[in-house]
């Protein structure tokens, strides 16, 4: 059981004295900050406050002191036994550590200078009976506080209780989502909606989710990889901006920087190019770092980091002959698998081999540690890029960028394959590369989804489309370590429940 007993026993003595330890609304004057930025002109005022007790000093028989804490603010609580009658006394004596409560009474300051509530009527709001681990606290010092990381990841309202830090990387997240959508609105794009189950997954290389439809004689489906080709079709239909804020599911690793379900934002706009984009894109993410940050340059876990416009642009093959000295044009096939299998012995060369995919896997292992600075990666390889215009100039890249900070990718972009009859081609020849992937784990990475294609069939303009990773520009703008600290309900093993 998870409840603790002697939590459970007073719940109960507090019904048998006629005390409803969960009633059904509480009416306050103030949140806590508001008494704290008004606190002159509320002393000797009468206020009416609620929040979660976390902590009680009890001096002798007749007089409490307590730390009630709202949602971003604490303040202490005075309670003297004469101000309340026997009833309501008894029930302060069966308080603890993790009850809400709702206080009525005046704001004074003591002796010592704490802006304090004297409490002239209390309200038991909602019994805990599950014990609150709340920590203590010394000025900027917290004792005793919770530090098993897989406790707080598995019972995130428990850390939010826990540690208010926590609960302003929630907030800062949701400021940023709304920061992009003023972005995006300004420009005049509407915001829409995809699919999350689909019955042909697409728009990208990876292992989806899958289940049935139970009403479609248990049709075969999956949840989104990502939202791309139905956006395409937005666009096919008429809509010349558009933009999606979604959750993304991918069967795959989790680590530092991926969850199986993260948070995408996608926008596609017709007329436009990857170049006019990467302009787009590094204005969005600057105006969206000075408003959460107050300025373009901050500083993530001790490096100094500058979004401000211009970013760096540099191709793909120039950052492998920058940063790894290789010059990939001169080398033969067999050269680049040997530098393959250098780099990773273990690695499974494909057959038949592709130097575009080899491009990449040199690019993965000897260029991303060294993009710190938010940095523009352009024109890839055409066969790692079946949805995107060949560039101009060199039919064997792609017009393609992948924005990095942090060594860590947060967007991906094309001039987008807008020939039907070429994107068809493309993908199918993207399934010889799948062949070999369907071989090493069954999966293919490319289905052809036949109403795509017959979409931009009926003709699709010239078009610029954009991914950003919301949870990776969060992980930097919060200064966190990991995804798993910026979504509120991390994929976890599940919890062994047989001992409870």
């Amino acid at each position: 059981m998870v409840f603790h007993d002697d939590l459970v026993a007073k719940r109960q003595q507090l019904i048998e004295k006629g005390i409803d330890p969960y009633p059904y609304s509480f009416t306050t004057t103030h949140t806590l900050t508001q008494i704290r930025q008004q606190e002159q002109a509320l002393i000797e005022k009468d206020v009416a406050v609620a929040g979660r007790l976390t902590a009680l000093r009890q001096q002798g028989k007749q007089v409490f002191f307590a730390d009630l804490e709202d949602f971003d603010n604490r303040i202490q609580l005075y309670l003297k036994k004469a101000n309340f009658t026997d009833a309501i006394w008894d029930a302060i004596l069966l308080l603890d550590i993790g009850d809400w409560v709702g206080i009525q009474g005046k704001v004074f300051k003591t002796k010592t200078g704490e802006l304090t509530i004297w409490a002239l009527q209390l309200t038991v709001l909602s019994k805990a009976v599950v014990r609150v681990p709340i920590s203590k606290e010394k000025g900027e010092k917290k004792f005793y506080q919770v530090s098993d990381e897989e406790m707080l990841y598995r019972q995130r309202y428990l850390h939010w209780i826990t540690d208010r830090e926590a609960r302003q990387t929630m907030v800062i997240r949701a400021k940023i989502i709304s920061a992009i959508r003023r972005f995006m609105e300004n420009r005049e794009f509407l915001e829409v909606t995809t699919p999350t189950l689909e019955l042909i997954y697409g728009g990208a290389s990876a292992r989806p989710f899958e289940t049935q439809v139970n009403a479609l004689s248990n049709q075969k489906a999956y949840l989104r990889i990502s939202p791309e080709l139905p956006l395409k079709k937005f666009i096919v239909g008429g809509f010349p901006k558009v933009f999606t804020i979604c959750q993304n599911f991918r069967n795959e690793g989790v680590d530092r920087s991926h969850n199986p379900e993260f948070t995408m934002m996608e926008w596609y706009e017709a007329f436009t190019d990857y170049q006019y984009q990467m302009k787009q894109f590094e204005d969005l993410v600057s105006t969206v770092v000075k408003e959460i940050k107050g300025d373009t340059k901050f500083t993530y876990q001790d490096t100094a980091l500058d979004f401000t416009p211009p970013w760096r642009r540099l191709t793909i093959l120039d950052a492998i002959l920058e940063y790894g000295k290789l010059d990939v044009n001169q080398l033969s096939d067999a050269q680049l698998a040997a530098k393959i299998k250098e780099l990773d012995p273990e690695f499974d060369i494909p057959d038949p081999f592709s130097r575009g995919h080899a491009i990449d896997f040199l690019f993965e292992h000897l260029v991303e540690e060294h993009l710190v600075q938010p940095t523009f990666i352009m024109d890839h390889p055409l066969a790692i890029s079946p949805l995107t215009k060949k560039k101009r100039g060199n039919p064997e890249l792609v017009e393609r960028f992948e924005p990095f900070v942090m060594r860590m990718e947060i967007g991906n972009a094309y001039s987008e394959l807008t020939d039907p009859v070429e994107q068809y081609e493309r993908l199918k020849a993207q399934r010889a590369y799948d062949a070999h992937s369907i071989k090493q784990d069954g999966v293919v990475h490319h289905p052809v989804d036949i109403d795509f294609i017959r979409a931009i069939g009926l003709g699709m303009p010239p078009t610029g489309g954009v991914g950003l990773g919301i949870d990776r520009l969060v992980i930097l703008l919060t200064n966190q370590n990991s995804i798993r600290d910026v979504i509120a309900f991390p994929l976890l093993r599940a919890e062994d429940e047989t001992a409870k």
